[in-house]
Formats: structure tokens, sequence, C-alpha cells
């Protein structure tokens, strides 16, 4: 028998709201114990470890991570991806369907399910099957068999479904399976942009993506699960108005998730820069994501949305591209930010600043039992019989966000040359070890 005792800890558990004193007891990968009671033990079988007053906390879950694998592995594989992910205390990732090929069938869930337990894979690895054959909105994939392959949720990732009516039938039969629906809201027709739309995008001569397109995805996705009395996860809103519809929604009876991605609670439009010459101030290529980041009173929004409990899950939206596809003029350049190993210290960098009023049971409710609860996880709680994914972290200290120094195999993040306070000193997954920062991996 293996047992682990953590003592000496600031522990934080949202799932019971626990946040004081104590430490967790680990045997065979599972937590048997947790509270303030939990101290050293004079027991030779046991291994103690003095957490000297960090915070320990359930592993983060995430549940939008892109990787390259298969067909673009130069971008991310799952093994990169997952050295990425612990060093930002994520525990258990969800990774997306929209690579080459598509996964749309069984075989490829399988396919990927077996891959993210290999030894190379640090983390716990789940599938998102695309909602539609080849993400095209034209023919169901097999959910009922990708599911039981494995599958923990269906999206069409960054693309809207074109068709309320195949939308509506894939609804119901996701109910009907009791299978999980995540969708970008979006309409396509009018988000033709590299940015937001607004007066500022208008001075840089940049095409804007507006946050109408944004809304009118939303009312018709929410419509359809009202009509359908179907459960769905909302991905990545970015505006206040978006939070407002959704309360709607919710007011009516409808069980809805909402996501956002932590870039979008931390940047607004203005840190793209201003175009100039000067390369601090000139546009900033790895700020463009889609959705954008939007104004400030969004952003704010945002921020109150997740303190208020209306925002339910922060997703680091993991999504690596390659120097040479960022490296271009803004409105050529490929949408994307890598955020798996800034995820925490965004939020934490939010929380440090009083203006905000975010405790650390709040933004670490969004970014473990929440996700885990809509995925139907054990983790992402410290309770007896759970999964002992856990994370050694200090909420105060700084660091500078360094593109060279990911561990991604992109290094396209907003964060780059960014100060952040917050960081993960240890990581464990099922009782073992898979992260410790050391001085040579800051250097």
């Amino acid at each position: 028998m293996s047992r682990t005792i953590l003592h000496n800890a600031r522990v934080i558990d949202p799932a019971s709201d626990y946040d004081g004193p104590g430490g967790v007891i680990v045997e065979d990968g599972i937590i048997v114990d947790m509270g303030p009671h939990v101290g050293p033990e004079k027991d030779e079988h046991s291994k103690m470890v003095d957490c000297h007053g960090l915070c320990l906390a359930p592993g983060l879950v995430d549940l939008r991570v892109k990787t390259g694998e298969p067909g673009s592995e130069h971008r991310e594989t799952l093994a990169s991806a997952s050295v990425a992910a612990v060093a930002g205390g994520i525990t258990s990732m969800v990774v997306m369907p929209d690579t080459d090929p598509v996964i749309d069938t069984p075989a490829l869930v399988d396919y990927l399910r077996r891959a993210g337990q290999t030894d190379a894979v640090r983390n716990r690895v789940y599938p998102a099957g695309a909602l539609s054959q080849g993400l095209k909105s034209e023919r169901m994939s097999e959910l009922s068999l990708m599911k039981d392959a494995g599958a923990v949720l269906f999206t069409q990732v960054d693309e809207a479904v074109r068709s309320s009516n195949f939308l509506r039938r894939s609804l119901q039969y996701a109910r009907a399976l009791d299978a999980k629906i995540m969708l970008r809201p979006d309409d396509p027709d009018i988000a033709t942009g590299s940015m937001n739309a607004s007066g500022f995008a208008a001075r840089l001569g940049l095409r804007g993506l507006p946050k109408q397109a944004e809304w009118i995805g939303l009312q018709r996705d929410l419509t359809l699960a009202e009509m359908t009395g179907s459960t769905m996860i909302v991905d990545q809103v970015t505006t206040r108005r978006s939070l407002e519809i959704v309360e709607d929604a919710r007011a009516r009876g409808q069980k809805i998730h909402v996501t956002s991605a932590a870039h979008s609670l931390y940047f607004n439009e203005l840190d793209i820069g201003d175009g100039t010459r000067d390369p601090d101030k000139a546009y900033l290529t790895y700020c463009k994501v889609n959705p954008p980041f939007r104004s400030e009173e969004d952003r704010l929004a945002l921020i109150e949305g997740l303190r208020d409990g209306r925002l339910d899950v922060i997703v680091s939206a993991h999504d690596p591209q390659p120097p040479e596809e960022k490296r271009l003029p803004f409105d050529e350049a490929s949408f994307g930010a890598a955020g798996l190993e800034t995820l925490l210290s965004a939020l934490t960098t939010l929380s440090d600043q009083p203006e905000y009023d975010l405790d650390l049971l709040t933004i670490l409710r969004a970014m473990t039992v929440n996700p885990a609860d809509i995925l139907g996880l054990e983790q992402g709680r410290l309770a007896a019989g759970a999964p002992a994914d856990l994370i050694l972290f200090d909420p105060r200290r700084p660091w500078k966000c360094k593109r060279d120094k990911l561990r991604s195999r992109s290094g396209n993040s907003p964060f780059d040359g960014r100060l952040l306070t917050g960081q993960v000193m240890k990581t464990m997954v099922e009782g073992e070890w898979v992260f410790e920062l050391t001085e040579d991996s800051l250097t």
C-alpha cells in the first residue's frame, strides 16, 4: 500500500467550500481523508510531505484543449500538451475533435482515448467527439457508439451549426442518449473579421467580429435547446449581454452551463496593440483569438459573472499555432492562443487585485468541481474516495511568462512578456507526482 500525507497546507476545496489549514491523505491513488485534523504522523510506512503553507487544491479540469494529434503533431501532441498542462495544474483535459482526420467515428474516439493512456501522457485525457461528420453540419456523427467508445461531449468546436433543423435533431438525439453538447454561439454569416468590431477596430483598419453574432447564435441555440428539452454547454461567451441571455433562459427552467476562456477575463480589445511601428505597440497576433477580446466593459462583466456564479466554467481554450501562422499581418494570421500553463495564473493574478473581489474558492470552483460535475467525473474535489489529482500552488508567487519557456510545442501566448502572480509548484495525478517546478525550469 502506498500512503502519502500532505500536511501543513492551506487546503482549498471548492466542492465543500473549505479554505483553511490542514492536509490530505492519499492511499493508492485515492484520497482517503482531508481537513484541518490531518497532520504529520510517526509512521514509517507513510511518506510525509510538508507543504510549507502552500495552497493544496484539486487538479484543474479543462473542458477545451486543442492538440494537433492526429494529423498536425508539429503543432502539439497529446504528450506535449500534457507536459504543459500539468505545469499549469491541469490534471484532466478534454481534447477537441477538429484534427486530421476529424474525430467523428467510434474508432477514432477509441484511438484518441488509448493514445491518452500512454506513459508519455502525464494527465487524464478525455476525447470530445465531432457532432457532425467532418464538422460539416450535414450528417450527424454516430453519437451513441462514440459515447460508448469514450467521448465525453460532442461539439462543432469553432464552427457554428448552420442548419437549425440539423441542430434540433442533434439535440433531440443527444438528450435521448444523455450526451453532452457544447456549442460556440456564433452567426458565421456576419462574423467575418479578425478582432472585436468597434470604433477601435475601425481606426486600425481591421475587420471586426461583431458581438451581435454571438448574441444571434446564442439565442438560436438556446431556443432549440428549450424546444427539445436539452441541456447545453455554451462555449466561450465574451459579453455581458450573452450572460443576460443565458440568465433569461435559466429563469424559464433551462439547464445551461456557460464557459469562458481565461484570456477573455484578462484582456480587452486594446491589448492587440495600436498598429504603430513601435514593437511594443504594434499588432500582436498572439492576441488574435476567436471569439476575440472584447471591450473593457464586457471583460469586467465576465469577471462579475464568475464572481456571482452565472459563469460556470473557465477554460484554457488552448489552441497551439506554429510561428509561421502567427508572424503574418494581423488579418492573415491564424486565430488561436496557447493557454495551458497560464489558465490558473491568469485567474490568480486577477484574484490578487482587490478591485475584482475574486477569492481562490471562486476561481477554483470554475476550474475544478464545476467542469467535473458537468461531465460526471469523480475528480475536481478533495473528498474521500475521489482520485488523488492534486496541485500545490503559491498564489502570490510572481513570474514572467516567456513564450520560449513554455512547454507547449507552440508558444503563441497572449501572456508573453506579462508579469503574472501565482504559480503551480507541484502536480499529482492518481497519487503520483507528475510535475515539480524547479529553478532550472525558470531559466
